[in-house]
């Protein structure tokens, strides 16, 4: 196991994250706006209920949160 620096500032945390998690962050959010436009799109063209627009939706989003990895933090916060 690697050892995770100690990172001090919350903003320095909050950059090293992101820098960290970039291209998983732009992939996560290409899926779900691709996902929630095309759902939009076919919910509308096939004149569905809103409400099953939105169960879908839902079911989908969650679905993708289980088999995709989750987020890593590449510091430790201090103590």
């Amino acid at each position: 196991m690697t050892d995770r620096p100690t990172v001090e500032s919350r903003t320095g945390r909050l950059l090293a994250f992101l820098r960290h998690n970039r291209d998983q962050l732009v992939v996560d959010a290409a899926v779900l706006l691709t996902w929630l436009v095309v759902s939009a799109a076919l919910f509308r063209w096939l004149t569905l209920p809103q409400w099953l627009h939105y169960l879908v939706l839902f079911a989908g989003i969650a679905v993708y949160g289980k088999v995709t990895p989750g987020w890593e933090r590449p510091y430790r916060s201090p103590p």
